[in-house]
């Protein structure tokens, strides 16, 4: 099941939000855990065993650190190591065992031996995030940043949280372990949050899915020219934006319905002006979490400087973004160039000084690595980057329309617009208050045009085919 199906709009939400409301305060968590568990079984109800067994393992871990965390630190920490490599083991096993295999056996046919053949294993829907805030629990208490649940179905409802279950935000237990003992709900977080999820839908349907063929046709292209590289490269980055940020206001959005104040996960990450910044706007549940759990704790033991942590830290993003080559030179192309920025001293915040000239080179060094993410293989982003150079000529971007219409082109102007509206009214309004920007709360007038909006995203949805988000393979 998906936000953007009739399904859960029309039914599914209605009907839980009608028993969540319905029951005492006490038993909401109990709610949200069977909804969500039905939520994940929707797509495979087998998997559900294994997410609940997680849920146990991280709940217990929990419990026993806590226990010895001030007695016996090092018997904690046992507990802690288990805990953690424990977690990253079913993680690895479902997301990596398949690529190490293949690896492998391509190594093994080179030297003329008969590779071995491994039974394709399926990817469990969102386990990469749900692994992930997890393994916040059990560190989180561990650090004595937070401590265990009272309650078990406390600690499910955090692990299960169907908003942000299968793409995020990330959520870590210190920031939300308060709102599961007691949360506001109120008429007016309520509207917003209805507000801020038709925004999220509006941007996914309206936007992404009808950048989506274009962006799919152009990556597609055997021996592009420079024009349709750079062009392809260009929608599949806005695509990708506008798929999952919308995907992040929906979740926050569903959140705020039900009282929950979730993380931001976007900030405007168009107006960067260095790589570092960019992974400051962008997906920035991710990088707090691995600043926070991966480069911080690498600086604090001593074992690398802030440059080296920076390019492990991102090596690391890489492979958690996915299972092939292309996705650990997506990690490695970022955290080259954060180390170079980190050491010549080029890094940029949310509040420097705007400079047009820089703004310009890092999106384009962002749209650069798009080929690398979209396509998922490694030789054809070399070809896609062999056309970029103009090794296959200049060529155009008009084969495309021929095939459709020209009305398709006119999201990708839409796309850029909002983006440059959106950027300007942020650096005009917004400059001086890093921690909010344009549309993160949305209401008032806004609402009118939302309401417009989401009429025109139900009438697409209708007339369309089914289009899960972007990240949903992670």
């Amino acid at each position: 099941m998906i936000f953007t199906s009739n399904i859960f709009v029309f039914l599914y939400l209605p009907l839980f939000l009608a028993l969540y409301y319905l029951v005492k305060p006490s038993w909401r968590s109990h709610v949200i855990v069977l909804g969500s568990y039905m939520f994940y079984a929707w797509w495979r109800p087998d998997f559900l065993f294994l997410f609940v067994g997680i849920t146990y393992w991280n709940y217990l871990f929990g419990l026993r650190i806590y226990a010895l965390r001030d007695s016996d630190r090092k018997a904690a920490f046992r507990w802690l190591t288990v805990g953690v490599v424990g977690n990253l083991l079913t993680l690895g096993y479902f997301k990596y065992a398949n690529f190490g295999a293949e690896a492998i056996g391509s190594a093994m046919a080179q030297f003329g031996l008969d590779p071995f053949v491994m039974e394709n294993i399926i990817l469990p829907l969102g386990i990469s995030f749900y692994v992930f805030q997890a393994l916040s629990y059990i560190v989180d208490i561990y650090r004595k940043d937070a401590d265990p649940t009272d309650r078990f179905v406390d600690f499910a409802a955090f692990i299960s949280l169907f908003p942000q279950l299968i793409a995020g935000p990330i959520l870590r237990y210190e920031v939300i372990a308060s709102q599961l003992r007691a949360r506001v709900h109120s008429f007016d977080l309520f509207s917003l949050g209805v507000c801020r999820f038709m925004l999220g839908f509006s941007k996914k349907v309206l936007i992404a899915d009808s950048l989506a063929p274009i962006s799919a046709y152009y990556l597609a292209i055997n021996e592009p020219t420079m024009a349709e590289a750079w062009f392809g490269s260009l929608v599949s980055i806005l695509q990708l934006y506008f798929d999952f940020s919308g995907y992040s206001d929906m979740a926050i959005g569903l959140g705020m319905m039900m009282g929950f104040r979730f993380s931001e996960n976007f900030n405007q990450p168009f107006l960067c002006m260095s790589m570092t910044e960019f992974w400051r706007r962008w997906h920035m549940t991710l990088s707090g979490f691995l600043r926070d759990y991966v480069f911080v704790p690498l600086i604090k033991t001593g074992w690398m400087g802030a440059a080296a942590a920076s390019l492990l830290t991102m090596f690391l993003s890489g492979i958690w973004h996915g299972a092939s080559f292309s996705f650990i030179f997506f990690g490695l192309y970022f955290g080259l160039i954060i180390f170079v920025e980190r050491r010549y001293n080029w890094v940029t915040n949310i509040d420097s000084p705007y400079r047009f000239s820089r703004n310009l080179l890092a999106v384009g060094m962002v749209v650069m690595a798009m080929p690398l993410f979209s396509t998922g293989d490694l030789g054809k982003s070399i070809e896609i980057y062999a056309g970029a150079v103009g090794m296959n000529g200049i060529g155009n971007i008009d084969n495309y329309l021929y095939l459709t219409s020209a009305t398709s082109f006119a999201f990708v102007f839409i796309a850029v617009a909002w983006i440059i509206v959106a950027g300007v009214i942020n650096r005009r309004f917004y400059d001086l208050k890093p921690e909010q920007y344009f549309m993160q709360h949305v209401g008032g007038l806004h609402a009118v045009l939302l309401w417009v909006a989401f009429g025109l995203s139900i009438t697409k949805l209708a007339a369309g085919s089914f289009s899960p988000f972007l990240y949903f393979q992670f």
